[in-house]
């Protein structure tokens, strides 16, 4: 499974934008060598390789035992494996704590501690909170302090005003852009075909217009709505279709990895890319000039209209057979505090999931433009809110023809309208 459908977005998020990707072990974020008695009672926090790794949490756990007196054992399991580890584990009901993962994966109710009036719940507006609800109404899950992201476009200044184009406000306006960018010998938008998952951004982005008059997504959940009869979709692949017969994307759309189109923008050689929101802090590793040079917008509907697409927020849960309830607690309850938020907002910003926790005043002005977008209308992200997993094999199967120009919109959008109705019939859901 890539790392880029693991868990969430949001871990996603975290675990990119800090370039936290490499080997680690159980130890690497503050137990090695301690003794695991603990003050009263030892915690168990069983986590991905890539969380594990990433500095502001090593410092915190670091932080938390010093205060606390409390040890944390952090258990470092690698990505791919995570979920079916955590699930065996779990099973076995012995040396478990604290856990993540979607509620999807998981019989909730008897496996996760239920969670009431914790603090973190004043601390959280509706959207944000309610994805951490399951089902049955209820939380079991206390918030990941990493920010969240979302998906637009990002968009070189410099290149932009070389052409002569404005920022888009609308679907036709960013034709319009791309066709300036062309005529100015700029790659107008970069898409990298090779690694099918950036293709799937530009879905990301586009999902969220779906919601723009109203609850789309809970239509297509019932099957009393096709992919391919929601106009904003139409519009959008329609003018991904024409991008890619008038030559409005890179040559080499399908051998072009996600690094050579980071590079590509940063050196202005490209106008545009579509991405999430982890990929600013790897930008600006590129080239410090990205900082105040890249900025960003999200996908605009044709009438000028726009909607950002949040990821959900992580939950990290406390075992039902945990032994250290209280302990576990408290650890969470201070990964939830503002102060620490704040820290992992600091260290890589994003879209965090408490009020009281702000982006930096030196955060790159792209970081900058996505707050200020997501002040505008904003929905959960659409596969966080199906009930139905995307096929993400197909799908991507199908941009490389789309954006190859051997597949038209209608094309892709049939072959997505009857996928998910197929695997909401296999999965036994209500309505299909």
């Amino acid at each position: 499974m890539s790392k880029r459908t693991l868990l969430g977005i949001g871990a996603l998020a975290m675990s990119l934008a800090l370039g936290a990707c490499g080997a680690g072990s159980a130890g690497d974020a503050g137990s090695e060598g301690k003794d695991t008695g603990g003050k009263d009672g030892a915690v168990n926090y069983v986590l991905p390789t890539s969380w594990a790794n990433v500095e502001v949490f090593k410092e915190n756990v670091a932080k938390f035992q010093e205060e606390s007196g409390i040890t944390v054992n952090v258990q470092a399991v690698p990505d791919e494996n995570y979920n079916s580890v955590v699930g065996s584990r779990l099973a076995g009901g012995t040396d478990v704590d604290i856990f993540a993962g979607a509620y999807q994966l998981f019989d909730v109710p008897n496996v996760m501690i239920e969670l009431t009036d914790e603090d973190f719940m004043k601390r959280m507006p509706e959207g944000p909170l309610n994805s951490l609800r399951h089902t049955d109404g209820k939380i079991y899950s206390f918030p990941s302090p990493s920010p969240g992201a979302t998906f637009g476009v990002f968009y070189n200044k410099k290149a932009l005003e070389k052409a002569g184009a404005a920022v888009p406000t609308s679907l036709d306006e960013m034709t319009d852009a791309l066709k300036k960018l062309k005529a100015a010998e700029v790659t107008p938008l970069y898409l990298a075909g090779k690694d099918g998952w950036t293709l799937l951004q530009h879905r990301n982005a586009a999902n969220p217009l779906m919601n723009l008059d109203g609850d789309t997504i809970g239509k297509l959940n019932k099957n009393e709505l096709r992919w391919d009869e929601i106009p904003a979709l139409t519009d959008q692949y329609t003018a991904l279709e024409g991008w890619a017969k008038d030559g409005l994307l890179n040559d080499d759309v399908l051998t072009a990895t996600y690094e050579q189109s980071q590079q590509a923008l940063v050196d202005g050689s490209a106008g545009m890319i579509i991405n999430g929101t982890w990929v600013i802090g790897e930008l600006v590793a590129l080239n410090e000039s990205a900082k105040e040079d890249i900025g960003f917008f999200p996908l605009p509907a044709k009438d000028g209209r726009s909607m950002l697409g949040l990821s959900a927020v992580d939950g990290l849960h406390i075992a039902k057979t945990s032994k250290n309830v209280d302990n576990a607690k408290k650890f969470l309850s201070f990964l939830a505090s503002a102060e620490v938020a704040q820290s992992f907002m600091d260290a890589a910003p994003g879209l965090s999931s408490f009020t009281d926790v702000t982006v930096p005043d030196n955060a790159p002005a792209a970081m900058k433009d996505v707050a200020k977008a997501a002040e505008g209308k904003t929905t959960l992200h659409i596969d966080n809110s199906s009930v139905i997993a995307a096929p993400e094999s197909d799908l991507i199967a199908s941009y490389q023809l789309l954006v190859s120009g051997k597949e038209s919109a209608a094309d892709f959008l049939k072959a997505e309208a009857e996928g998910m109705i197929a695997i909401g019939k296999q999965s036994g859901v209500a309505g299909f």
